[in-house]
């Protein structure tokens, strides 16, 4: 997981440490840093927890060379990195990279300073954590001074949510249009009283549809906000058009560079479908463990309709394996936590075993 595309980045040197995100029954943001002589992660570390499978002391993760090595410490439930368990005590991983012990799930990172201090809060109908925290602000500033907003992010990774959200601080009398939706031409939806345009699918508005809102840009009260994948000129936008448009250009992460928001979003979606179940640790570790092409939208539908589906069955706990197994993979070349896992046998000076490589190369289309 990349850092977040806006904002300042931390200053100094990355530091290396263990986000938890998931511990008992209930999702959490638990951020440590990792000394030189290696992190416990087990009952005596944890804040709060109700993982009654977790040792006092159960696995060490300890810094070297840029990557992990990661130790049972002889735990009566075994540990999992990268969804597989340490058939040999200890394993080496590539950050980031997934851990899970007991019922808690870790992320394993080479900088987590973003994450320090941070809190997850639930504004604008969506989970903001620090992952996404700066350009939730920035999109603030935006709307309070009245400046047209740019979000471009893959579909389902939130950006109507943010277009609403920009509606909502601003105040104002608001209208959402897209033309594969909507029949009605634009010029017959924005009457005179509409002052936020929320534009979405804008490669596909048509002549007519570009003629007018050419002349809605003239407008001297009516601020847009333009949702797309890629940037306006390339979405066929004549220049001029996609300048007007232009202001505050936010770039919104994937979801798969989220790990504090995903096991929340996981955490509500079971609860809205089936509040009865419970949720089990390997359901979160296995959603971080695929890139999830169409982001929080797919996230959430796959993990509802799993949910029903489990509950049909008279189940009352929702595990990793329930997932379907095309759910949040069905994208080539995507990147993933399943990062790089290398067995080595404690006390072995022999060079070290190698298992295939998980982690797969980004798609740079």
């Amino acid at each position: 997981m990349p850092e977040g595309p806006t904002g300042p980045k931390p200053t100094g040197d990355p530091v290396p440490g263990v986000v938890i995100v998931w511990s008992g029954a209930q999702p959490t943001v638990q951020v440590y840093r990792v000394p030189a002589t290696g992190l416990i992660i087990g009952r005596e570390l944890l804040q709060a927890t109700s993982d009654d499978r977790i040792s006092r002391q159960h696995a060490r993760v300890q810094w070297k060379d840029k990557r992990y090595a990661v130790t049972d410490l002889g735990s009566r439930n075994g540990t999992y990195a990268g969804g597989h368990a340490l058939i040999d005590r200890e394993v080496t991983v590539t950050p980031p990279s997934v851990v899970r012990t007991g019922r808690t799930v870790s992320v394993l990172l080479d900088d987590i300073r973003k994450f320090e201090g941070a809190t997850i809060e639930n504004r604008y109908d969506a989970i903001i954590g620090a992952s996404t925290h700066a350009v939730w602000t920035q999109m603030e500033a935006a709307a309070q001074a009245g400046t047209n907003l740019v979000i471009l992010g893959e579909p389902g990774s939130g950006k109507g949510r943010m277009a609403r959200g920009y509606a909502k601080v601003r105040g104002k009398p608001e209208l959402v249009f897209n033309p594969t939706v909507q029949a009605v031409p634009l010029e017959r939806v924005v009457g005179p009283q509409i002052e936020t345009l929320i534009l979405e699918q804008v490669g596909k508005l048509g002549n007519a549809n570009l003629a007018t809102l050419a002349k809605l840009l003239e407008r001297p009260n009516l601020r847009f906000v333009t949702s797309a994948v890629m940037g306006l000129e390339n979405l066929g936008i004549p220049h001029e058009l996609a300048q007007k448009l232009s202001g505050t250009l936010i770039p919104m992460p994937p979801l798969r560079d989220r790990p504090d928001e995903m096991a929340f979003l996981v955490h509500d979606a079971v609860r809205a479908a089936e509040p009865g179940l419970q949720i089990h640790s390997t359901l979160i570790e296995a959603c971080l463990l695929r890139p999830w092409p169409g982001n929080s939208r797919e996230l959430v539908s796959e993990v509802g309709r799993t949910a029903h589906t489990v509950a049909s069955q008279g189940k009352n706990n929702i595990r990793g394996e329930d997932l379907d197994n095309d759910a949040g993979h069905l994208m080539i070349g995507a990147p993933t936590l399943n990062a790089a896992v290398t067995p080595t046998a404690v006390g072995n000076k022999q060079a070290p075993r190698k298992r295939g490589n998980t982690r797969q190369t980004p798609n740079n289309d």
